[in-house]
């Protein structure tokens, strides 16, 4: 007699139910909350699409009262910069016990603080350029810019994203109004020399680099409107490197991403001098993902859709938070 299969047939709703409920963490209280709740829907829309119980979260001052009267059991972090990337989010969701997406506390912190970064950069030979920091105030007589490879300078403060407050400082005149402009932002502020040549990011997923793009911004440099203005930079994805060399950026990609204890997904900033010397500028550990963000590009030139790739982020969150339970266990 032929033995009945049970349950033979599952409803969506069942599929559902069996996923976990997402809460999608965005907007927050920092210099980047529009381009923040741009992310965060786009993320919401794509974990949606894949069947996935979404709540969409508006971050704010009583995000832990939200989260104790919504109940969710994954957090898909989608802030940028101050209050969000910087672990402040990541400790409150490790207090209260809530897997989320990305790197932890330290690694966050780490990556935020470019200061603390670079310094771990330069103890494990990785390179990036010359800098110094100064306590926000100190006057820019103070720097002794040949240091720094004389002008230009890169004038940005410690503890922000997405460019905000950012200078290319090409005559003495130009270094103490770039200082204070930094200044409302952070109380420590970041002097750097300028690397001429390309601009190059390459997202790491899990251990694996993508496809590296380069961007090519009109206005000469990469700042904030360049990011954010359509049409005003052009990318190239992937980049057009000699093999070897675009392999080289890509293993810097991963390692710097690893010295800082990066997990999740990030996007490893670099310049690429017309020697074909790479320099590791920054690493985000939120990088931007609108669909037409750097990290959604790479992956499509790997033949990842977008909600593929939000799909592959939150698997990586959930694998995680399991394999960590795990260990905890056992100890």
């Amino acid at each position: 007699m032929k033995k009945q299969t049970q349950h033979s047939h599952v409803s969506g709703s069942d599929v559902a139910a069996t996923k976990p409920r997402v809460g999608v963490l965005m907007g927050g209280i920092g210099p980047e909350r529009e381009i923040s709740l741009k992310t965060g829907d786009a993320i919401a829309t794509a974990l949606e699409a894949r069947g996935h119980r979404v709540v969409r979260i508006d971050v704010d001052r009583r995000l832990d009262e939200t989260l104790r009267k919504t109940p969710i059991d994954v957090a898909f972090l989608a802030l940028h910069g101050t209050y969000g990337e910087d672990g402040c989010v990541q400790g409150m969701l490790e207090t209260m016990g809530i897997p989320y997406t990305g790197s932890g506390v330290l690694a966050s912190a780490l990556a935020m603080d470019k200061a603390m970064s670079k310094r771990v950069f330069e103890r494990e030979a990785l390179p990036t350029p010359h800098w110094m920091a100064l306590e926000a105030g100190v006057p820019g007589s103070a720097i002794d810019t040949k240091l720094l490879g004389g002008y230009p300078l890169v004038v940005k403060p410690n503890a922000q994203g997405s460019t905000v407050g950012l200078s290319i400082v090409k005559h003495p005149s130009e270094l103490q109004p770039a200082i204070a402009k930094a200044s409302e932002f952070d109380s420590l502020v970041l002097v750097e020399q300028f690397i001429e040549g390309r601009e190059l990011t390459v997202p790491v997923i899990g251990d694996e680099a993508f496809p590296i793009v380069e961007i090519e911004p009109k206005s000469g440099f990469y700042d904030y409107a360049s990011k954010y203005t359509k049409g005003a930079s052009a990318y190239t994805c992937p980049a057009k490197l000699d093999k070897e060399l675009a392999r080289h950026v890509r293993e810097l990609a991963v390692e710097s991403s690893q010295v800082l204890g990066c997990r999740g997904v990030t996007r490893v900033d670099f310049r690429l001098t017309e020697d074909d010397e790479p320099y590791i500028l920054e690493v985000n550990t939120l990088p931007g993902m609108t669909p037409t963000s750097l990290v959604p590009m790479a992956a499509a030139a790997k033949g990842l859709t977008y909600d593929q790739l939000v799909g592959r982020i939150l698997d990586l969150a959930v694998a995680d938070s399991r394999a960590r339970k795990t260990v905890g266990q056992r100890a």
